[in-house]
């Protein structure tokens, strides 16, 4: 990881290309490039890691990471790939917990950090802006949690069933 410094200029052109971002008046966005800081990640660099505490709100303003879950066996089962744009460790603006997963660089990424204090200061001196931004969240955390719901029950429904217990049954001889 490295910090970046970039010319606020040079950051709102990225941040108007930023879903959460495009429907915040420039006034507002004027004073992100002040409160945020920047950073760069290789392939390979982790960003979150599961079980430490993070503080901060990320927007990926170029590259993709994967999101990584320890299993039971094996470590780092990827969940999902967020890719330019995303946003991730929204937790951590509303509760000083662990992070509930490890997010990893899968190339050269740009990020965006916002921390908790700092985005409590921003929404509460633009109030427009961060009603976009909350209900930009809270619309992602929707999105996610559909997406688990699907894959649990995908997983749910692949169970073995009474006729795969009877074929594995005839695999081997009676008892």
């Amino acid at each position: 990881m490295k910090k970046v410094d970039i010319f606020p200029e040079a950051l709102f052109a990225r941040l108007i290309d930023i879903p959460m971002f495009t429907q915040i008046e420039r006034s507002d966005l004027d004073d992100l490039p002040g409160i945020c800081d920047l950073y760069s990640y290789e392939a390979g660099e982790r960003i979150i890691e599961e079980g430490e505490i993070s503080t901060s709100l990320f927007t990926l303003l170029t590259g993709e990471v994967e999101i990584l879950k320890k299993g039971k066996e094996k470590n780092d089962i990827q969940i999902n790939t967020l890719s330019t744009g995303s946003t991730f460790g929204e937790t951590s603006i509303f509760k000083n917990e662990q992070s509930t997963a490890t997010v990893r660089a899968t190339e050269l990424s740009l990020v965006m950090a916002l921390s908790r204090d700092k985005f409590t200061q921003y929404i509460n001196t633009h109030p427009r802006a961060g009603l976009v931004m909350m209900t930009y969240i809270v619309f992602g955390l929707l999105e996610k949690l559909r997406s688990s719901n699907e894959l649990i029950a995908q997983d749910k429904e692949f169970l073995v069933s009474s006729d795969d217990l009877e074929t594995l049954k005839s695999l081997f001889p009676p008892t």
